[in-house]
């Protein structure tokens, strides 16, 4: 027996749609289930935005695979998701203490900002900013394990992708420990330690972004500081 979802005798009104061709503006029509449709006015292969494309935000080949208009559409929406899967395990892991929530919001956002301009893997670094922060708090290798392990449960309960979080915690374990190098979980983790270094800059009250900007190792994070030390001159 066919899936009712997948029968065209079952499909309700919307099943069936047209698309402007981001390329030329021809009209394509696509059937629900349709992954791409070849345009007939440009012959260029168009993704169905309308299709929902999970690993989007997460895969760093979704723009190869997907096209760019609708992998970013799939990927914002993704990320917002996670965002809030993410606040949410952020109340739990602190126990609603607000200084400490807002501290970790504050550093996800520089992860965030960071992360976009430099091209990381934003689900990866905004998890592992995350759990740098969680397992830095700890004084002894056990209790980092506890850490790490504490927060996969939080993350998992909340929705998170299970291998997302489990890669994002290796990625902080790496980098703690001095283990990094493949090229990409450098990109990612520098990413990570200038969000940190803001982060903390900030919640001491210092002003002397110009002396930050020099220890910083990421082009956005040192063009964030040099712009903030501008404004203060």
């Amino acid at each position: 027996m066919k899936c009712p979802g997948q029968d065209s005798r079952y499909w309700k009104p919307g099943a069936i749609f047209d698309v402007k061709c981001p390329n030329c503006g021809e009209m394509i029509e696509f059937f629900k289930d349709d992954t791409r449709r070849r345009c007939p006015g440009c012959g260029a292969e168009v993704p169905n935005p309308e299709m929902d494309f999970g690993c989007a935000a997460y895969c760093p080949y979704a723009e190869h695979c997907l096209g760019g208009i609708a992998a970013e559409k799939a990927g914002d929406s993704k990320l917002k998701i996670m965002k809030a899967s993410l606040a949410k395990a952020l109340r739990s892991i602190f126990l609603n203490d607000s200084r400490k929530v807002s501290g970790a919001t504050s550093l996800m956002e520089l992860c965030e900002e960071i992360g976009k301009k430099e091209g990381a893997d934003l689900g990866i670094v905004l998890i592992a900013g995350l759990a740098t922060l969680s397992i830095e708090q700890e004084n002894s290798t056990e209790g980092s394990r506890k850490a790490s392990d504490d927060l996969l449960k939080k993350l998992t309960e909340t929705g998170v992708d299970e291998k997302l979080a489990r890669d994002s915690l290796v990625l902080a374990q790496n980098a703690m420990s001095g283990k990094l190098e493949d090229e990409k979980e450098i990109k990612n983790y520098n990413v990570i330690r200038d969000a940190i270094m803001i982060s903390r800059f900030q919640s001491e009250g210092r002003s002397d972004w110009g002396s930050l900007s020099k220890v910083l190792v990421t082009d956005s994070a040192r063009q964030m500081a040099a712009s903030r030390a501008a404004l203060r001159d």
